[in-house]
């Protein structure tokens, strides 16, 4: 072989090593890049291969979720999720269907934490086909949701408290009766014991009016912590008819002090609504006390409850869905025009300072829209205000 024939091999061996050279320098380079950039990441990141093995994860996931990096310890997707999630994320990939999807994530400790997974496919120059997962930690979302929720169960609560309070004239009144009644028959039956000749027919007759008022006043006290109680958390189907029939007799000597007609027109057929029962009470409470209030200077005040079936538009579906609607309309002094878009809003009150927190009407739509429904007023100065609350109905299903 001739000189110039080996310099000419020289020389292209030494230009294949400096591409190889400057190749892998480049592969370095981008690796250290996506490496800087998957260490920047709040979020987890999973690299999968074709069959859907873990081939690399980001120092966020390994960090947060506690699990070796795959190089050191083989990762499967199943051991992350359970096996329907892995399913579905697998199912989603394979259809090219890259949604977004919640989903417990279970750590090396056992912990599941919840994530939002959203799905990404990548097939390389040379024809790998790659499949990316990022997910989003949403635990201390959730968290803050919880801490939210107990504070709006602690509001209600204090509400209801407060509602106990504005109430405490009639209640007392309505307790001072059954106790009058049960100290006047007591003192008989004792004044018959001291008086000569056969009484037992009449302190017997005393005695058990004497255990009818204590029954009397131990349903009111029974009334009072009912509605004193915290707030539970479990929906159950709620029949609205009888909700409303214990409201008013529980607001029976408030009613009866105020003089205040009461005109009932109830379904005949049951109103069930999915809800808890306690948070619903307090809506109905706080639309009955705010009647009462707008009709203080009413000579002849008048309280109409209703209930009836009607059909609702869906706002998110579009679509017409059966609905209870119920109706709390009073004669008293109505709400200014300018108030009306105001009424919900926290704190927000007409009242003089010191008399109102300005949270029963917010309340009472943050309670509606919890469970699904919307509520609507309308309203003459000097005419009344009829508050109307679609819920939606809440079907029984027959055991078969």
């Amino acid at each position: 072989m001739s000189d110039k024939t080996i310099k000419i091999l020289e020389k292209q061996r030494e230009d294949l090593l400096m591409r190889v050279l400057k190749k892998h320098e480049e592969m370095e380079s981008w690796r250290f890049f996506t490496e800087r950039i998957l260490a920047g990441l709040s979020e987890f990141f999973i690299l999968l291969d074709r069959d859907f093995h873990i081939i690399q994860v980001n120092r966020e996931f390994h960090h947060r979720v506690g699990y070796p990096p795959p190089r050191e310890k083989a990762l499967e997707l199943d051991a992350l999720f359970t096996q329907t999630t892995g399913g579905k994320i697998r199912a989603m990939l394979e259809k090219g269907d890259h949604g977004e999807m919640e989903a417990g994530l279970r750590t090396a400790s056992g912990e599941l934490l919840p994530v939002k997974i959203r799905a990404a496919s990548h097939a390389t120059q040379d024809g790998r086909l790659l499949h990316m997962l990022i997910l989003t930690d949403c635990s201390e979302f959730y968290e803050m949701m919880a801490q939210l929720y107990d504070g709006q169960r602690q509001i209600i609560h204090s509400n209801r408290l407060a509602s106990l309070g504005e109430m405490a004239a009639g209640v007392g009144h309505e307790l001072t009766q059954p106790l009058n009644a049960i100290l006047l028959f007591a003192r008989n039956a004792l004044k018959a014991l001291d008086t000569p000749g056969d009484h037992r027919e009449m302190i017997k007759e005393n005695l058990e009016i004497i255990i009818d008022r204590v029954n009397k006043a131990s349903s009111i006290i029974g009334t009072m912590r009912s509605f004193g109680r915290k707030v539970e958390a479990d929906l159950a189907p709620v029949e609205l008819n009888a909700l409303i029939r214990k409201l008013l007799a529980f607001l029976g000597p408030q009613l009866r002090l105020g003089e205040i007609e009461v005109e009932l027109a109830l379904a005949d057929a049951p109103c069930l609504v999915l809800g808890v029962d306690v948070r619903l009470e307090q809506m109905l409470l706080n639309l009955v006390q705010n009647a009462i209030l707008a009709m203080g200077r009413v000579a002849a005040p008048k309280l109409t409850i209703t209930t009836r079936f009607a059909e609702s538009l869906n706002m998110e579906t579009l679509r017409l869905e059966s609905k209870v609607l119920v109706t709390v309309a009073d004669n008293g002094c109505g709400i200014a025009p300018e108030h009306l878009k105001k009424i919900f809003d926290p704190f927000f009150t007409t009242r003089e300072a010191g008399l109102g927190t300005g949270l029963g009407l917010s309340i009472v739509d943050t309670i509606v829209r919890g469970f699904g429904g919307h509520i609507e007023v309308e309203s003459i100065i000097d005419k009344g205000s009829c508050f109307s609350v679609y819920l939606p109905q809440h079907q029984k299903t027959e055991d078969r």
